[in-house]
């Protein structure tokens, strides 16, 4: 198989960045820290983090509810953990997503449906993002107290509020339209404008809007919460507070497509943001490890679906659902 000149050039990038960090840790200490990680503990992370994908399908179940179809919930669960696996073990754009369509589709006859309810799902999460990045904003001030994190934060908490706006905003989306088109991102625009179309029919069915912002609301807030409850078992002493500040950050910044998803990006920025409060680079390095680890651990599920359903598999590689 031929590999594709971004694809290696991400690879690199990540490599690279991988063995940058590495080279600062001290092994014996994190290995030292991480044997604070119980068997126990890592049953009741994977059984949390199991209720945020059920928050998840519960949100995009109220979207497909919105279009008058109806899907069971294991079916939607099952699609979260295969499009897990894919979007971890696939360097490639379509992923998890893509593949949620094709699911879906599979159940309600509709293509453009599956991939409208895949779309608007993802959106109220950015969305909820964005609401959780204002609201770490005083944090940010009072806490941390260091103005190169508090100025990234405040850029990618613009970078999230522009994204839902320009998405949402017909008339921002013609302001900012020349603009790419001079960036040759036309097709962009293009794009935006089918999706506000989108947007404006979901935003008539005001209780399925307002239930699916409240989950995905909450959704952001136990993540954060699970990301918290791992760094007390590794004994890493950083408040729920600073987390809320730190997880916007690295979200945005692993989206940039400058790696195999985030892969070294999100590793080396958790070491710069931590150094920032008085934490170690091994602390930093255990943490995001120990999530990137838990999170292939509750994949694996996906792995089997996708076996089950080899067709769907080769339909994903083939790159047929664009």
């Amino acid at each position: 198989m031929k590999l594709e000149p971004v694809t290696v050039f991400k690879t690199i990038v990540s490599l690279a960045l991988l063995v940058f960090v590495l080279t600062q840790i001290d092994f014996h200490q994190a290995w030292t820290q991480f044997q604070h990680l119980s068997w126990q503990f890592i049953l009741f992370a994977l059984l949390f983090y199991t209720g945020c994908q059920w928050l998840s399908c519960l949100r995009w179940s109220v979207v497909l509810d919105s279009s008058n179809h109806s899907v069971p919930m294991n079916h939607l669960l099952g699609s979260y953990f295969a499009g897990m696996f894919l979007n971890i073990f696939l360097p490639g754009a379509l992923g998890g997503d893509a593949y949620r369509v094709y699911r879906v589709a599979q159940i309600i006859k509709d293509p453009e449906v599956a991939l409208v309810s895949v779309f608007l799902e993802r959106f109220t999460g950015l969305a909820a993002l964005s609401a959780l990045a204002v609201l770490g904003l005083p944090p940010a001030f009072r806490l941390v107290g260091r103005w190169d994190i508090i100025l990234l934060f405040m850029t990618c908490v613009g970078a999230l509020v522009g994204a839902v706006l320009i998405i949402s905003s017909p008339k921002l989306l013609i302001w900012v339209e020349p603009w790419l088109e001079k960036f040759r991102l036309g097709r962009v625009a293009d794009r935006f404008a089918k999706i506000q179309i989108l947007l404006r029919k979901f935003a008539q069915h005001r209780r399925a809007l307002a239930l699916s912002m409240g989950l995905s609301l909450l959704l952001q807030l136990a993540i954060v919460y699970y990301h918290y409850l791992v760094a007390q078992q590794l004994k890493i002493p950083i408040s729920y507070l600073e987390l809320l500040v730190f997880i916007p950050i690295v979200v945005v910044v692993t989206l940039l497509p400058i790696s195999l998803g985030g892969l070294g990006v999100k590793e080396g920025l958790w070491v710069y943001l931590f150094s920032r409060v008085s934490l170690t680079a091994e602390q930093a390095l255990l943490l995001s490890l120990t999530i990137t680890a838990l999170s292939w651990l509750l994949s694996l599920p996906g792995a089997v679906i996708l076996l089950l359903d080899s067709a769907g598999y080769q339909q994903i590689k083939q790159g047929t659902l664009k």
